[in-house]
């Protein structure tokens, strides 16, 4: 299995989104599980369970990890074909556009309720600039990652992760557009 895998295609970020499909994700983040279990936990039908798996193995994003014998049944146990998948919001697609979009309005909405005052259109620009900026260079790096996956197999997937925040963010210290909008940023969002 992948430590981590960068995921570009529009349709398949669009597929992984879907509710049922982001919990079975987390689920198979934990250990290997059948359609049964799944469905158990998930309080869906086995038909619906096997359906988004279908969709998920079509995609890339689970495969069949092992076979049981239980009785006259054979049993499979899905996992996840990489620990960690990293998807890239801004990829120039609308829908996802609106979706990153509108999950930055909620952090006004906290910023509101502390108390900050700002022009939310201009506010918002920017931080979705900002956004667009990081997911560029985090693909970039997860796609380093990828690259090099043998010399890191020693380290925890969470450490990968943060790693990836904080090549990030060096290469965002070094970007000039990035620079500006974060004192932007700083001039935006402050009592």
């Amino acid at each position: 299995m992948s430590k981590v895998k960068v995921i570009t295609d529009p349709e398949v970020i669009k597929l992984m989104l879907e509710d049922t499909r982001r919990k079975i994700l987390a689920l198979l983040r934990n250990r290997e599980m059948t359609i049964s279990q799944l469905s158990e936990i998930l309080g869906k039908t086995p038909q619906t369970i096997y359906h988004h798996i279908e969709k998920l193995k079509e995609a890339g994003l689970v495969e069949v990890k092992r076979t049981e014998m239980k009785g006259n049944l054979v049993e499979k146990y899905y996992g996840r074909t990489a620990d960690a998948f990293y998807i890239n919001l801004y990829l120039g697609d609308e829908e996802l556009r609106y979706f990153a979009r509108s999950k930055l309005k909620t952090k006004l909405d906290i910023f509101k309720a502390l108390g900050y005052e700002f022009d939310e259109g201009e506010l918002l620009n920017v931080m979705d600039e900002l956004l667009k900026k990081e997911h560029e260079f985090k693909t970039e790096i997860s796609e380093e990652i990828e690259a090099n996956e043998d010399s890191l197999k020693e380290f925890s997937n969470e450490d990968i992760i943060h790693a990836i925040d904080w090549l990030a963010m060096a290469r965002m210290g070094r970007d000039e557009e990035s620079i500006e909008l974060l004192k932007k940023l700083g001039e935006l969002l402050k009592k």
